[in-house]
């Protein structure tokens, strides 16, 4: 275990406890009915770019990776988009407002009537996964961890592209202890969304707080600070400081090109050959 600032490691953990999950904001768009996997394309770089695969970690998980154009001048990154708020059948209006209401119940932990209304939503609309993963929250909430991780699976099952189950069952086996299976699921988002920064900051925080392995951590912190534009200094701290136990200085997303030095000038005489001027001297 890596001994660490006992501030720092709250700090960590609070982070862990945001994982994501399902929203009333992240129902509507990504629950529908879908005919299969979304497809994932990785953004074309621009005409004249250094075009590379996405660098993958030891660990196993896709990162991100800042472009340059041939004369070394930096590419505006183009972050994939979320394939779970990608375009699917919409959602019933009749299904939003039985999520809403049995949102409600949970937010009010009234727990079994909420149990009650998410489960009867799966029965009503067998194709939306949203519900599944609060039916995961909720036996989380009520100490049930083996319905708590059939409930996430299950929404895995029915939408594979639902970054959220992913998070809340990466959440949920690295609470109990699973950490190898928490580090798969966390692999398993980013190789589905390689550009999902809780996921980088969550795995970052597993490798270094849970199983001390800084030199996997540091990638997913740079990810993480890369993909969110630096503005969250602990995070950015916390960066610094696994630098300094790893010694590993070079970025893993950014790496320039190495340019060609400059070539000499040659003097415009000795290249036409033509005589020096005689000197007035002598």
């Amino acid at each position: 275990m890596v001994s660490v600032n006992p501030i720092r490691t709250a700090g960590m953990v609070a982070i862990l406890l945001v994982s994501g999950c399902a929203s009333l904001s992240n129902f509507a768009p990504g629950l529908g009915a879908s005919s299969g996997r979304a497809e994932l394309t990785e953004v074309g770089a621009p005409s004249g770019a250094t075009a590379a695969p996405a660098p993958i970690t030891e660990g196993g998980a896709p990162l991100p990776r800042q472009d340059y154009t041939r004369a070394g001048e930096k590419i505006a990154y183009q972050p994939q988009p979320n394939p779970y708020s990608g375009v699917q059948t919409p959602v019933p209006a009749e299904a939003t407002a039985a999520f809403r209401a049995a949102q409600a119940l949970l937010d009010a932990e009234q727990y079994r009537d909420a149990r009650i209304a998410f489960r009867q939503m799966t029965r009503d609309y067998p194709t939306l996964s949203g519900p599944w993963v609060k039916l995961g929250e909720i036996a989380d909430k009520r100490e049930y961890p083996e319905k708590a991780e059939e409930a996430y699976r299950k929404a895995i099952e029915v939408n594979p592209d639902n970054i959220n189950a992913y998070l809340a069952l990466a959440l949920h086996l690295r609470r109990k202890g699973s950490f190898a299976a928490a580090e798969q699921a966390y692999i398993d988002v980013l190789t589905l969304w390689k550009d999902c920064p809780p996921a980088h900051l969550n795995l970052a925080i597993l490798y270094d707080l849970y199983l001390n392995r800084p030199e996997l951590a540091q990638p997913h912190y740079e990810a993480y600070d890369f993909l969110t534009g630096g503005d969250n200094p602990e995070v950015e701290n916390w960066l610094v400081e696994v630098r300094r136990r790893t010694g590993i200085e070079t970025s893993f997303i950014d790496q320039p090109p190495e340019l060609p030095e400059p070539t000499p000038a040659t003097p415009v005489a000795a290249e036409q050959g033509v005589a020096p001027e005689p000197s007035d001297k002598g």
